[in-house]
């Protein structure tokens, strides 16, 4: 405990040494090891709030007895202890620790206004750090702990092997009939959750599980032999959820107790999601099944996103801590962090590591990084989500998340080189050096230009003149000209028959015989009857000529001059055509394009400056082609070129839902036509996915980071 460069004794210590100092009757010490070294908890019952101490510690508090005073005690540490005894100045730290969580008595009378007022503080921090989570605002409502002792025989029966059993017996069966209902179960399933009806039904639905949630774990941790007394509601994302403090599973001496406390919400969900599962398979359609639908919604998507994520600190993240046996995983890996920051950037000379093994320090150098990193991913896109939807409060969010997550560690920071002895001494040159830097960043990210690239997708296009389609339904009688032939424009190339059209046209034209035949008898008889067969006559033959022009349209034509191609042409004899069903291509030896989608956030920067374009095809992603912009489509449209740029089809480009034809876009999108510098292969194919990176002319990062947050607003708040 004692470090190799501290002194032994300390100035102060004529305040404390003849204090008679005692631990408080409520307060409770318990054995740990972790990883294996020796550990001691002591745990405050009334607040909940438990304190780690080292075996050296631990000596002074059994010996803190109200009788022996401070000097004895550092006595008695030091026969004992030898090199490992803690200094004076530790010693003082430690009855600091002590007083400020209220766990201390001495022989001096304690100050009541004081006490009272370090109470407030301690509410008024709690609350502080509450709030400064803009992801999670806790208000305390119940304290849950008669409830739990009354029935704590029933948790303890819950959280037994019995309980396990009956679990499995419930979701493995769920689990192996779930594949056989999966279809079902998500066919449709962003519509049919974004029903109106549904986010009703879904936001009753969600504050009843997370209730049965936080319920799992206070009955878990009673089972153990914890006690819970905080329970309410959590702001998470200004939707109020019920939450409860479990902390105190924390002094359980089995890790894996303490695992199963932060798994037990997790357990419930499924348990419940199961029972769920079961109900829907046997209902009929209706507001049974729609509940049962949702419950299994809420326990799935919470369990997957939210608490079995550790980089949150949700249950998931308590298990890894429980199981790695690293307790305040994220509060040592951020100040592990500062450790960092603090010993080799401002050359900080008593910077302490909280990391005690080599382990430790991978684990929180890992943790601190993942975690703040996923966090702020996080923040932004649950802030994109409700800003697209009501953008006052999207702002809003974003604003506090920046000023709890920049701001706020930022001027802990300042208050962190003011108060530490070793840096305060140095605090004008650290602070100018810091302002220093601060300003050189911010003009390189204004005047230093760097590489810029945008990354689209496309397809191997080619002229519409160039595609053969079907000009009517019909079957395929033969191909009038071999593949692989120069065709003239206009030269017939593959004749296909309808028997019906035949028929009807066949029908038609007998119609026609016998109408002119009528017409002339009765001309000669009743010139006005002779006028009504007339206009018949007129009527049929405009019917009979549109027949011979569906008829014509059998026989496909070449509309350009080239070579003719088509894919597999001894299977198209017999096959039958769709009307505007591409047959082949007849090909005038020009390099094709390749036709570019992009969105309106990024044709701005495609239209200014491009520099260089690489095309890479999907079956040969190893080879770049270089490319030029032939052509910028200038109006946007709302269908895209070929249904493999969709994301229904792998494509980056996101559907619109509604259409049964399934090609037109959510937002509108540009198209831009690159001719290849180079020959695409012979494993090109019309139609085939290619990547494209257009390279513009360098720029700042800051013009950079500018045009990005203009296409964000572009493409999720359309401003």
């Amino acid at each position: 405990m004692t470090a190799s460069n501290a002194p032994l004794q300390s100035t102060l210590w004529y305040r404390v040494a003849t204090l008679q100092p005692h631990l408080l009757a409520r307060a409770k010490l318990h054995r740990h090891r972790y990883r294996g070294a020796l550990w001691y908890l002591l745990q405050d019952p009334a607040s909940g709030r438990v304190h780690r101490f080292t075996p050296a510690a631990r000596l002074i508090l059994a010996a803190m007895d109200g009788r022996r005073t401070m000097q004895d005690l550092w006595r008695l540490a030091q026969r004992h202890l030898g090199a490992d005894a803690p200094t004076q100045d530790e010693l003082i730290q430690l009855l600091g620790q002590l007083h400020s969580c209220d766990l201390l008595a001495t022989n001096v009378p304690p100050d009541a206004l004081e006490l009272f007022d370090r109470g407030e503080k301690t509410a008024r921090s709690k609350q502080r750090r509450s709030w400064m989570n803009p992801m999670a605002v806790r208000i305390p409502l119940w304290d849950p702990g008669r409830f739990l002792d009354r029935f704590a025989p029933w948790w303890r029966r819950l959280w037994s092997p019995v309980g396990g059993l009956l679990w499995l017996a419930v979701v493995l069966p769920a689990l192996v009939l779930l594949p056989q209902s999966w279809p079902e179960l998500t066919h449709n399933l962003s519509d049919r959750v974004l029903q109106a009806d549904n986010l009703l039904l879904l936001g009753l639905v969600f504050p009843v599980i997370k209730a049965l949630h936080e319920l799992g774990h206070a009955t878990a941790t009673r089972a153990g032999g914890g006690e819970v007394h905080d329970m309410g509601v959590m702001l998470l994302v200004m939707m109020p959820v019920p939450y409860v403090d479990a902390s105190a599973a924390t002094v359980l001496r089995s890790r894996w107790a303490r695992a199963t406390v932060g798994a037990a919400g997790m357990l419930v969900e499924v348990f419940v999601a199961a029972l769920a599962f079961y109900v829907w398979r046997a209902a009929e359609p209706g507001m049974t099944r729609a509940v049962c639908f949702n419950v299994m919604l809420v326990a799935g998507v919470s369990t997957l996103v939210f608490n079995g994520n550790p980089l949150l600190r949700y249950d998931a993240y308590y298990i890894l801590a429980d199981l790695t046996e690293l307790p305040n995983l994220a509060q040592r890996a951020t100040r592990y962090w500062g450790y960092l920051v603090e010993r080799y950037i401002l050359r900080g000379r008593d910077a302490v590591s909280p990391a005690e093994t080599a382990g430790e320090r991978v684990w929180f150098a890992f943790y601190g990084l993942a975690s703040t990193v996923y966090r702020l991913l996080v923040t932004v896109a649950i802030a994109l989500f409700i800003g697209s939807r009501f953008f006052f409060f999207g702002v809003v969010l974003a604003l506090w998340a920046v000023a709890m997550m920049a701001i706020a560690p930022l001027w802990r920071a300042v208050s962190q080189i003011q108060r530490r002895p070793g840096l305060r001494e140095r605090r004008s040159g650290i602070l100018a050096a810091a302002g220093l830097g601060v300003a050189a960043l911010a003009l390189a990210a204004v005047f230093v230009p760097l590489p810029y690239r945008m990354q689209a997708e496309g397809v191997i296009w080619l002229p519409e003149q160039a595609t053969l389609r079907a000009g009517a339904p019909g079957f395929v009688s033969r191909l009038l000209v071999a593949p692989g032939e120069t065709v003239a424009a206009g030269t017939p190339l593959v004749r296909s028959v309808d028997p019906a059209l035949d028929a009807q046209l066949r029908l038609g034209e007998a119609r026609v015989a016998e109408l002119e035949a009528t017409y002339g008898n009765e001309f000669v008889v009743d010139r006005t009857r002779a006028d009504l067969v007339r206009d018949q006559l007129l009527l049929e033959r405009e019917s009979v000529e549109r027949t011979r022009a569906r008829a014509a349209e059998l026989t496909i034509s070449a509309r350009t001059a080239g070579v003719f191609t088509v894919s597999r042409p001894n299977d198209l004899p017999g096959r039958h055509l769709r009307q505007g069903e591409v047959l082949g291509h007849v090909l005038d030896g020009a390099t094709p394009v390749v036709r570019v989608v992009v969105d309106q956030s990024e044709i701005d920067g495609v239209q200014a400056a491009v520099k260089r374009v690489g095309l890479r095809l999907a079956d040969d992603i190893g080879r770049v082609i270089p490319g030029r912009v032939a052509r910028v489509v200038p109006a946007g449209t709302a269908e895209a070129p070929s249904r493999a740029l969709l994301a229904s089809g792998g494509g980056r480009i996101a559907a619109d839902p509604r259409d049964p034809q399934g090609k037109k876009t959510l937002a509108r999108i540009f198209e831009i036509d690159v001719e290849p510098l180079e020959s695409l292969g012979r494993s090109a194919a019309f139609g085939q996915r290619v990547h494209v990176r257009f390279e513009l002319h360098d720029a700042p990062l800051a013009t950079q980071a500018y045009r990005a947050l203009r296409r964000l607003f572009l493409t999720h708040f359309d401003v």
